[in-house]
């Protein structure tokens, strides 16, 4: 509400849209900054460091030479700082004074000591309870429930009860495990369940994008899925039963298991393992995902990416400069316009019935969420797979090479873009079963048949 807010400092504003209207009006001070840093940075504010020194958001909208991660003109404090270590440039995210942190937890002790056995991750709890501890702020928990000190596992402890001011006993009804759930124990791994409940993705455009991108992941790998279209491929990962071939995670902190979608986004059902964020966040930082599969709002023809902020709304950063900045490789998975269309598939085509009136091909990106001559600094491989066409961005440019069976190559794509890429010499067809209701059978096809993971 206006009035009772001078400033945010966010990674996402994309279930807060009032929020983040006020910050595009100017009647609040905006600032943006990854989700992973947000996670790192409370262990250095816990800590009493001097920040955070990292590489991720170099050459984008939160390096001081661009944006430093401000969102409007009435926002002048500076947040971000570039450093040199040994000849290399660095990002120092400057720490930021807590005074009140609320947490949910599952159940608390008289003490104040908490356990999280019914909440479907960690996410940063420890790290926000220390960073305002240490402030001389106060922690407070969100509770399901109150036990009696001493009784609970010290080993489940997540929370100790020297950091707690206060426990607020939750209604039933205000202590969701998700938007969706009130409670799934496939989500918070007291279970594994044989059957999570996903049904086949219709078919459509999303479909085919999520299916495409099949064809970019490999047995064994370490997989990350962002928001957007990339979100399906779980869905069809258990559809054809490969979900057991590699390690999907997500960066709340969830290894392995199903990833959730939609509002589940950032829960996995039958999770190998669930980790702190920030410490996820340290595995994506230093390479530890294998493919990172991302969404897209606006991508230019010097390969920078924009997911965070547009004309008239700020989606947010969330982790996406994380899994994205040193994966093995990225594939960008969405819709090749933006606004009101209607696209179908139809016997094996594509039937692009109105389009979208948006151009997400562009010239120059809003915001650079994530900056493409990084990725040619470091030989990223970079695909970009819409529904009508399949791109490579390399140090050439952007090289089209499928397009999606029923496509007019000029009208529905070259026309639609407002700059031209480079025409494959092999231009073929996008795999034709990917637009068609049959399963694809990936399991007993090659490389994953017969490769068990474990």
């Amino acid at each position: 509400h206006e009035g009772f807010i001078k400033k945010v400092i966010a990674p996402y504003f994309n279930l807060t849209p009032a929020l983040g209207k006020m910050v595009l009006e100017e009647k609040v001070e905006g600032y943006m900054l990854p989700a992973g840093v947000f996670a790192q940075l409370l262990r250095d504010i816990g800590a009493k460091r001097p920040g955070l020194i990292t590489h991720v958001g170099l050459k984008t909208f939160v390096d001081p030479r661009l944006e430093g991660g401000k969102l409007n003109s009435i926002s002048k404090e500076d947040y971000v700082e570039l450093i040199e270590i040994d000849g290399k440039e660095w990002l120092r995210y400057k720490p930021i004074h807590i005074d009140v942190a609320m947490l949910k937890v599952t159940t608390a002790d008289d003490f104040g000591n908490a356990t999280m056995e019914k909440e479907a991750g960690f996410l940063v709890t420890l790290p926000m309870a220390i960073a305002t501890h240490n402030c001389g702020g106060k922690v407070i928990e969100q509770v399901e429930r109150v036990a009696v000190t001493g009784t609970l596992n010290p080993q489940h402890v997540q929370v100790p009860g020297t950091l707690v001011d206060a426990i607020v006993i939750a209604k039933p009804e205000h202590h969701w495990m998700t938007w969706r759930e009130k409670y799934n124990p496939a989500r918070s791994g007291e279970v594994r369940v044989t059957d999570i409940g996903l049904s086949p993705v219709n078919m459509g455009p999303e479909k085919v994008v999520a299916r495409r991108a099949l064809y970019e992941l490999e047995p064994g790998k370490v997989v990350n899925l962002g928001a957007g279209m990339s979100e399906f491929i779980s869905s069809l990962a258990w559809e054809e039963k490969i979900f057991d071939k590699m390690v999907l995670s997500v960066e709340a902190g969830m290894i392995g298991g199903i990833p959730g979608y939609g509002l589940q986004f950032n829960t996995a059902s039958n999770p190998y393992a669930i980790i702190d964020q920030s410490f996820q966040m340290d595995l994506y930082d230093g390479g530890g995902n294998d493919i990172s599969c991302v969404g897209f709002a606006q991508i230019d023809k010097r390969g920078n990416v924009n997911v965070s902020k547009l004309e008239k709304r700020i989606p947010g950063v969330g982790g996406f400069l994380n899994v994205c900045s040193r994966a093995g490789k990225r594939v960008h998975c969405g819709a090749f316009t933006a606004g009101k269309s209607e696209i179908k598939v139809k016997n094996g085509k594509l039937e692009i019935i109105k389009d979208g009136d948006i151009a997400k091909f562009v010239d120059k990106v809003k915001q650079v969420t994530l900056s493409g001559e990084l990725a040619l600094e470091i030989e990223q491989p970079t695909i970009i797979i819409t529904e009508r066409g399949v791109f490579d961005f390399t140090k050439e440019g952007f090289i089209l090479k499928e397009i999606a069976p029923g496509v007019d190559l000029e009208k529905d794509i070259l026309e639609k873009m407002e700059f031209k890429p480079i025409i494959s010499p092999d231009l073929k067809y996008m795999p034709g079963e990917i637009f068609e209701e049959k399963p694809l059978n990936l399991k007993e096809r090659e490389p994953w048949k017969g490769y068990r993971l474990y």
